[in-house]
């Protein structure tokens, strides 16, 4: 409880702890990738600040997207998807936590856990938060909790705060498929990266029907799996048995393809949506996504060494190491940032001083955890023999209850992005497609996810109630979905019942031995 209670407490003694990495920084750390990651983050920062205006006439607020216009503006989004830069590095360090991991002590749920919880602080922090200050500021001050955009279409103001939550929501989704993809890229890995964006290219030519439209939302997991897995081959080296002119090359073709594009037809090309309008080359994300994002991946390879180098350099190093320590808590806090300085009249040139106050005070438990000193490989060996089997007694039933946790916590953070922080009442039902929920069901899947996440598994002892505890908040949310609606979907009742069972056979087992190993 101490612990949950520090993440929102202001502290700056975790500067103490950022300066300390910085300067123990590993010699085999692989600053290109950390330079991926940072770098991806900031295009879409940078992004929002250049591309979003908001005004309002006779009451009406409205909301523009620059590069919905400007033909220039478009151009410039195709080398900024950021996005894509920030999957690749993720893909490269999920490949080195998995071996290192798994490769150790077969604690595939540790690098479940470890890698979620990696991204999780900042954002429960984030949530918590914004959701406090929308709900106290729109009781006491007019708030405009609609938008109307370009294509005169209505931006609840909550989807477009909560935003950066679908680069958590795919986060999840690429961490909660590693152990299978992993295996692929071990297994095939040209095979598995040609399917993936072969399918990709498939699902948006294909034209569905109106009531298979939804179909096309695949893309969501097949295309950031792709991304995903050409990380893996750089963390193995594959990616440089290519010399510098492929990448040249392949640059050269994919931007000159956009532009062609661009050129002889009349479809939406801008790569920065935001969600605003009904065209969108990333909600879902198609084939021009794809193309861009090859283009800009091997851009940045092409420029690696050079980078490099530029980051040897102790004094930039130090800069772009204070900037990486804060970097989620930046990206979280953006959108935001920019909302709040059109409700108050601020000059836009104070966006990032504000941005950088609110990453002073929020940012604690992000740089509290920190690394760039830990003692990691730098390269994956192609020939490493994959972990072997699961060692731990008990390890199916962590693996299985940390796999769930993720579950959970991606359904909560889904319905959290779809406007679930109580501005229209904690209890108001919203529907995405088979899943529907209010915020008071999303804030409880993201609670009991967590707290299956870390207690679980690293407090035998708390186990057996925990898993209790869960199973009876699974309860709670049916009876109050049935005295609030005297309805519940087939597909939730199943769910909620399927994890009631679960839940409570994995504590069953467990009173009947006890493990000898804990993590």
């Amino acid at each position: 409880m101490i612990k949950i209670i520090k993440l929102f407490l202001p502290s700056f003694a975790s500067f103490k702890v950022v300066r300390t990495e910085i300067e123990n920084t590993s010699v085999s750390r692989e600053r290109f990738i950390d330079f991926l990651k940072v770098i991806g983050l900031m295009m879409i920062i940078f992004n929002t600040f250049y591309l979003i205006r908001f005004s309002d006439s006779y009451g009406e607020y409205l909301i523009y997207n620059l590069s919905f216009d400007d033909s220039l503006i478009t151009t410039y989004t195709w080398f900024t998807v950021g996005m894509t830069l920030f999957f690749f590095s993720v893909g490269f360090t999920n490949k080195i936590a998995w071996y290192a991991n798994v490769g150790r002590d077969g604690s595939q749920w540790k690098f479940l856990t470890d890698r979620v919880n990696a991204l999780l602080g900042p954002v429960i922090v984030w949530i918590s938060v914004v959701t406090l200050i929308l709900n106290i500021y729109s009781r006491a001050y007019s708030l405009p909790l609609f938008f109307t955009s370009q294509d005169d279409g209505v931006v609840p103001l909550t989807e477009f705060i909560m935003w950066p939550l679908w680069l958590v929501s795919i986060y999840l989704v690429v961490v909660i498929f590693s152990p299978l993809t992993l295996f692929l890229h071990k297994t095939n890995p040209y095979l598995t990266l040609s399917m993936f964006i072969i399918s990709t290219i498939a699902i948006d030519t294909f034209d569905f029907s109106l009531a298979f439209s939804y179909l096309k939302l695949i893309n969501y997991l097949i295309f950031w799996l792709a991304i995903h897995q050409l990380g893996y081959f750089f963390a193995d080296g594959k990616i440089f048995s290519y010399k510098l002119s492929f990448f040249t090359s392949l640059s050269v073709i994919t931007f000159g393809y956009l532009f062609y594009k661009f050129n002889s037809s009349n479809d939406f090309m801008s790569l920065s949506s935001y969600r605003l309008i009904a065209n969108s080359n990333e909600d879902p994300p198609t084939i021009y996504y794809l193309v861009a994002s090859i283009g800009l991946a091997s851009l940045f390879l092409l420029l690696r060494n050079p980078i490099e180098k530029f980051l040897e350099n102790n004094i930039i190093w130090n800069l772009f190491s204070f900037f990486h320590a804060n970097i989620f808590t930046l990206f979280l806090w953006h959108m935001f940032v920019l909302f709040y300085i059109y409700i108050f009249g601020i000059d836009y040139v104070f966006y990032f001083v504000i941005l950088l106050f609110f990453a002073l005070i929020f940012g604690d438990y992000e740089r509290s955890v920190f690394k760039l000193s830990s003692n990691l490989i730098r390269r994956v060996n192609p020939l490493q023999p994959w972990p072997g089997p699961i060692k731990a007694k008990l390890s199916y039933s962590n693996f299985s209850l940390a796999w769930i946790s993720s579950i959970l916590i991606l359904i909560g953070i889904f319905q959290v992005t779809l406007g679930g922080i109580g501005l229209s009442g904690f209890f108001t039902l919203r529907n995405l497609y088979f899943l529907s929920g209010n915020t008071f069901e999303a804030l409880v899947k993201i609670g009991t996810g967590l707290l299956l996440l870390n207690l679980t598994i690293r407090r035998v002892d708390l186990k057996n109630i925990v898993l209790i505890v869960s199973a009876g908040f699974q309860v709670v949310i049916l009876f109050s979905r049935n005295i609030l609606y005297n309805e519940i979907r087939q597909f939730e009742l199943y769910f909620s019942l399927g994890l009631i069972i679960f839940f409570l056979y994995i504590a069953f087992i467990n009173r009947n031995y006890k493990t000898k190993t804990s993590v």
